[in-house]
């Protein structure tokens, strides 16, 4: 099963987890939370936390729970950063010593018009535009962009 990822961070210093969003393939399946407290010094972008923010311990654990829920997932992100930042999320964010304890694999999304395919998603969609570097936005984004690759035959079909 694809399932699409992204996260936002603290700033270009720390890049430190702010909010993490997964969606599956047929978009059925979703999980975005955002954490609390916020990092010691967000952005100016990230300095409100909304009715999805969850502290650590309750936010890897619900991580957990709704990666173990889906069959053989293959995450899909466009930065290796997503990719870092969501084991350190399943690790319980360096507070826990834990194994990322649930199986996925993981490609990234840089193929083919992938990338461009994600601007044009935000530039179409001028309220996606406005929300653009919400983590649940550009997980959209990249769900669209990835399976307008695929369809046009300019990316790998392996997954």
């Amino acid at each position: 099963m694809r399932v699409f990822v992204d996260v936002e961070w603290e700033n270009e210093t720390t890049r430190e987890l702010v909010s993490l969003a997964l969606v599956t393939q047929d978009g059925q399946h979703r999980f975005y939370a955002e954490r609390t407290p916020l990092p010691k010094a967000p952005s100016n972008f990230v300095r409100e936390v909304g009715p999805s923010a969850l502290p650590d311990g309750a936010f890897f654990k619900e991580l957990r729970v709704f990666l173990a829920s889906l069959k053989d997932p293959l995450l899909i992100a466009d930065s290796d950063l997503d990719f870092i930042l969501l084991s350190h999320a399943l690790r319980g964010f360096g507070q826990q010593d834990l194994p990322s304890a649930v199986p996925y694999r993981y490609m990234l999304a840089t193929f083919g018009d992938v990338l461009t395919r994600i601007e044009e998603y935000l530039e179409n969609r001028p309220h996606a535009k406005v929300r653009r570097h919400h983590a649940m936005v550009d997980t959209e984004a990249l769900r669209w962009a990835f399976e307008a690759t695929i369809t046009s035959g300019s990316g790998p079909l392996e997954g």
